[in-house]
């Protein structure tokens, strides 16, 4: 053990030691692969009670991965595994017993991935007394996470109000949110899918100007800031 450091690899001052810095740069990685794989089964995935099974137990997944990531003590880390397989089991069974394709019950999960992923990233870099590569992890994930938040604030929107929320389609898939969601979030526009309501248009705006701002403020100022030392946190 290095002098001033204590058992569990942290510091005697309360941080994480070097060793558990670094162990965290693989698994914030992982949280990022594992959101690009959410968001890829949400495009790719037909609309099906099936498909939205293998979704919901693979958020259910990510979610286990994200409070692993967070470093919460184990016994913690089981019980909330233990509550995502109880939820993500009710949901798939609900999936089959309502005889719809799911979407109410993959939605529910994304909500709860959503929230989360950020608090678990946020619990992981809180006392890292450098800024490196996990804190880039962490940020490409939360951008990501952002993506998420807008599609389901999309899908919502299009639920209570039982409006088209594009022009182009009248009942648009959990596909064809998350595509639209990210499209805008990276400012690229294809316009194949347009907002169809002022609370879309509003939606679009926000994400655009959101996605922009990221992008050029908190991500490259991570990247930029890359082996500096943080500010100690005032004590008391």
């Amino acid at each position: 053990m290095a002098p001033g450091e204590g058992a569990g690899g942290h510091d005697t001052d309360g941080r994480p030691g070097p060793e558990e810095e670094a162990a965290s740069a693989p698994r914030l990685a992982l949280v990022c692969g594992l959101l690009f794989a959410v968001i890829a089964l949400m495009i790719l995935l037909p609309r099906s009670r099936g498909a939205s099974s293998l979704l919901t137990a693979f958020i259910g997944g990510a979610l286990v991965v994200a409070v692993t990531a967070a470093r919460v003590p184990r016994r913690w880390v089981i019980r909330i595994s233990c509550v995502v397989a109880l939820v993500a089991t009710v949901s798939v069974v609900g999936i089959w017993a309502a005889g719809d394709n799911g979407t109410t019950a993959s939605l529910g999960m994304t909500t709860l991935l959503v929230v989360a992923v950020p608090a678990g990233i946020v619990s992981a870099l809180r006392d890292a007394r450098t800024v490196s590569v996990q804190a880039v992890f962490g940020a490409i994930a939360i951008y990501l996470v952002v993506g998420l938040g807008f599609a389901l604030a999309m899908n919502f929107d299009a639920r209570v109000t039982s409006d088209a929320y594009f022009a182009q389609v009248r009942d648009a898939s959990l596909s064809q949110y998350v595509y639209y969601s990210y499209v805008t979030l990276a400012t690229l526009g294809y316009g194949d899918l347009t907002p169809a309501t002022a609370v879309g248009r509003l939606l679009a705006v926000i994400e655009t100007i959101a996605g922009s701002l990221y992008l050029v403020t908190a991500l490259s100022l991570v990247v930029s800031r890359i082996g500096t030392e943080r500010s100690p946190r005032p004590s008391g």
